[in-house]
């Protein structure tokens, strides 16, 4: 019993620092003195946010975790708690399917539970970061590693950047290492010619799909797939048994997903995929993101605001390559790679495996065209953000070379001087390869008068530190003191690093509900339009229907749809009111496929489209026609009133300064704005913090018709738009020019900020005096008298009724309805008539009426119809995913068939064992 206790304990330390240390490197967010609630950022109903003690990302960077997994992850929840198979969401876009689009890890049981809580996702992330560690770590013990090689490789990989980067794909996370330590059990039961031994596979590649995010466990299946290759080739007469116990558990394991990967694919097929379809295999990262793997804090904080006088061009380069890292490894981790590669020791094929591993993921990364050609080779990976996602089994591997290093250091003692040199050398090269061509962007980065350098040098210094120290002790004789060292140094680093984005959490901020009551009260079965506040996805968490959305996969109907009736230019992947007009985005991915099959692209000049307000004005009936009653809006925003800008930025701009009695004169040429109507004026001011006094006064003229207006100083705000009501609505015919005249009469000055020109500007409109060429930054408004009326407003956004949004179910004048919820109505027709619902139509609705199936057939395009009969009727709807029935049940045999298997050897050990009778 002794012997059997203390092989018990020996592991207990490590794995109670395993559960601990997720629970610490959150701390402050678990006690409440910071709040990294993703809804306080991307639900835009914030007000009073106050921000934490470090700038960056405050405790995630990629909004994701905060637009689809804690909105629709809720939804999910909800679903399951009252009894309802998460397939359908009614409350985005006009219906969709929910479990199909992965994404919202609506399979994920029992975890996916706790995102019915609002603090769920950060529970959920602590608790997969405690698999993470402790799967890790029964896979390096499996391994024969030392425990201490093998909790600081788990520690690594536990609180890897891959949780602060992209937080929404850790579903598959802690199954990639578990998936890892079943082959490595059917490899050693194949070997030692025993049973079983693949238990864990179907459980790992299950809950890796199950997980919701597919690129990632794919990607996390080439580590598997390369380790299994791997395996077998050195197993001999064994092979053919652990190929068999491979097979087996792997089929057992897809069997089980079938429930889910069906759906799946069926809403591909039908769905538009956005950058999948063709541009992902001509995506790699730029020079300017080269260090940040190696160095992620060289350019200062993750995630915090670009620094005065850095070039937008340069801040967008450094952004895209933060968008397409899904991990880093940091150089401590680096250099213990490092040292496994010039020392491998007795694990020399399982080193050289997992660095060839990393080595082609990184030339993939940095476009190295063989690399791209071999990856783009394995079926669907073209397809897929392999860049991005390929993150988290290149940490595993590089914190699995970690515990090598570790445990060789261990077991053969101190590095001799060639391995030294050798590691020196390597590390320097690494350096050199990652930094050289980013000198350019770091130079324009820390130029004087822009960022400073502070944080960057402090935290990539002492990253380099931690690293020279770990590679230090790693020239020592291992002993007690000096392995507490090496483990205080690496587990430092590890801990530091993702502990340290709690602190640019925000240390206060409400999320005020109170226009969400209002239309929990007033929605009914309608839907909402928002412009930005009550972001997208967010709705549907409080019962809601809204037909913004974030999704990937679209469906193809809906994409269609609204670029028919809509939005010709909207971003169907995230179609919201507040997304940034860029037309570069709708044309990558076709002019990617067009120079793919060698087709020139020839450069066009910037064009800017409407935005959303314009696109809604334009097209408002056919927005009431899909059912929508409200449209929500930022305070100060409404979007009914039509807008002309002069062609000025607030790039450059200066003020022009009005003392009493000063006055500011000036042309619109005609032509510069599309405009043939004005009623306001909006003046973009400063009122040197509020203490500007008087009245600003505006004369406007068109040729010789003049209007006039005026607006008081004292109630303005600093750097804010001024309105100024014209006296009368003032007519301007296309070919006649504007002419304005302002005037400060008494009282302290007023500054009218002047924007500089842009490219298509006349030269006309400059104001005299001011060189390079500048003008005021006005705002012409057109004032609609029948716009719709503003219904309710508070300090975060304002709701805007429309007056006839069509109802949910609509049927000939024959029929009364009477709804009884999103998916059922009665009906009492006193003739055979048709039912219309505004709900999307997709493969798998049913509807029923008396208990008796009726067909449904699409209706304008993409909604549903059903012939109604004479007489009263109660008609239901139901989503089933077609061929769902044969997918539980082969996944239900899967599960018999495991379960059976794995309790063979018990049974038949007991019978006998059993004595005869």
């Amino acid at each position: 019993m002794l012997p059997q206790r203390a092989l018990k304990n020996r592991h207990s330390l490590p794995i109670l620092a395993l559960i601990a240390l997720p629970f610490a490197a959150h701390a402050l967010m678990l006690l409440g003195i910071a709040h990294g609630n993703p809804a306080l950022f991307v639900e835009f109903l914030t007000h009073g946010l106050i921000g934490g003690w470090l700038p960056g990302a405050p405790g995630w960077r990629d909004p994701t975790i905060g637009l689809i997994t804690q909105p629709l992850g809720f939804l999910s929840a909800r679903d399951w708690l009252h009894g309802i198979v998460p397939w359908w969401n009614p409350y985005s876009g006009v219906g969709m399917p929910l479990a199909a689009e992965m994404q919202t890890m609506s399979f994920f049981l029992p975890f996916v539970l706790l995102l019915k809580f609002w603090h769920g996702w950060l529970a959920l992330l602590i608790l997969l970061q405690i698999l993470c560690g402790l799967f890790t770590y029964a896979l390096l013990i499996e391994l024969r590693l030392s425990r201490l090689a093998a909790f600081l490789g788990s520690l690594f990989y536990a609180l890897s950047a891959t949780f602060f980067l992209v937080p929404h794909v850790m579903g598959p996370l802690p199954f990639a290492p578990l998936l890892l330590l079943g082959i490595e059990r059917a490899q050693r039961a194949a070997r030692d010619g025993h049973a079983l031994g693949w238990g864990l596979i179907p459980l790992a590649l299950a809950y890796s799909i199950y997980g919701g995010y597919p690129e990632v466990a794919y990607a996390d299946g080439t580590l598997a797939a390369v380790w299994t290759i791997w395996r077998f080739a050195t197993l001999g007469a064994a092979r053919a048994r652990f190929a068999g116990k491979v097979a087996l558990g792997g089929g057992i394991g897809l069997a089980l997903t079938l429930p889910l990967v069906v759906p799946f694919f069926q809403y591909v097929r039908l769905s538009y995929l956005g950058q999948h379809a063709d541009l992902y295999s001509w995506l790699w990262l730029l020079p300017p993101g080269a260090p940040l793997q190696l160095f992620p804090f060289i350019y200062g904080p993750v995630g915090a605001l670009t620094p005065p006088g850095v070039s937008p061009v340069l801040s967008n380069l450094i952004t895209s390559c933060w968008n397409q890292l899904g991990g880093w490894f940091g150089p401590l981790a680096s250099c213990m790679a490092l040292a496994a590669i010039v020392r491998p020791g007795p694990r020399r094929g399982l080193v050289r495996l997992l660095a060839g591993y990393i080595l082609i993921w990184q030339l993939r990364i940095w476009g190295f065209p063989p690399a791209v050609w071999l990856i783009d080779q394995i079926p669907l990976m073209g397809q897929t953000n392999a860049v991005r996602f390929c993150g988290p089994a290149m940490e595993l591997a590089c914190f699995t070379l970690l515990a090598i290093t570790v445990d060789t250091w261990q077991t053969s003692g101190a590095m001799d001087r060639r391995a030294i040199r050798r590691l020196i050398a390597l590390s320097l090269a690494i350096v050199l390869i990652a930094v050289v061509p980013a000198l350019r962007s770091l130079y324009a980065w820390f130029a004087p008068g822009t960022a400073m350098p502070g944080f960057a040098i402090g935290a990539t210094g002492a990253e380099l530190i931690l690293a020279m120290g770990a590679g230090f002790m790693l020239t020592r004789r291992p002993s007690r003191v000096a392995a507490l060292m090496l483990a205080l140094i690496i587990g430092t680093d590890g801990f530091a690093t993702a502990g340290l984005s709690q602190f640019a959490a925000p240390v206060h901020g409400t999320i005020d509900l109170t226009g969400v009551a209002y239309l929990q009260r007033h929605l009914g079965l309608a839907r909402l339009y928002s412009l930005q506040p009550f972001g997208p996805n967010y709705p549907a968490a409080y019962g809601l229907a809204a037909i913004d959305e974030n999704e990937l996969p679209v469906p193809a109907a809906w994409n269609d749809y609204i670029h028919r009736h809509l939005d010709p230019y909207a971003d169907v992947v995230m179609f919201t009111g507040s997304q940034a007009r860029r037309i570069g985005c709708v044309l990558l991915p076709r002019a990617a496929a067009a120079l793919r099959n060698g087709v020139f692209i020839r450069p066009q000049r910037s064009v800017i489209p409407p935005d959303q307000s314009a696109e809604l004005r334009r097209h408002l009936a056919a927005y009431q026609a899909i059912g929508v009653k409200y449209v929500l809006t930022p305070p100060g925003q409404d979007p009914f009133i039509e807008q002309a800008h002069l062609p000025v930025t607030t790039v450059g701009q200066v003020p022009f300064q009005l003392a009493a009695g000063g006055v500011l004169d000036g042309v619109i040429p005609a032509g510069t704005v599309a405009v043939r109507r004005i009623d306001r004026v909006d003046a973009l001011i400063g009122t040197y913090q509020g203490a500007a006094r008087g009245v600003l006064r505006l004369k406007l003229c068109a040729g010789t018709v003049c209007a006039t207006g005026h607006a008081d100083l004292a109630t303005a705000r600093d750097n804010h738009d001024l309105p100024i009501p014209l006296d009368r609505p003032l007519a301007v015919p296309g070919d006649t020019p504007l002419t304005y005249h302002f005037t400060h009469a008494s009282g302290s000055a007023v500054a009218l900020w002047l924007g500089s020109f842009r490219i298509d500007a006349p030269r006309a409109l400059a104001v005299g005096g001011i060189t390079p060429p500048h003008a005021p930054l006005l705002r012409l408004v057109t004032e609609p008298p029948d716009r719709p009326p503003l219904v309710f407003h508070n300090r975060v956004m304002r709701i805007y009724r429309l007056a006839d949004p069509h109802p949910l179910f609509t049927a000939g004048p024959a029929c009364h309805l009477t709804p009884l919820g999103i998916d059922a109505v009665d009906a009492d027709c006193t003739k055979p008539s048709q039912l219309l619902r505004l709900e999307a139509f997709f493969p798998g609705w049913h509807a029923s009426i008396a208990g008796h199936a009726v067909a449904i057939t699409p209706a304008q395009t993409m909604f549903q119809s059903i012939p109604l009969p004479e007489g009263s009727s109660r008609v239901r709807f139901f989503y089933r995913p077609p061929f769902i029935r044969m997918s539980c049940a082969a996944a239900l045999v899967a599960l018999l068939v495991w379960l059976a298997l794995l309790a063979a050897p018990s049974i038949r050990s007991r019978r006998i064992q059993r004595p005869d009778r």
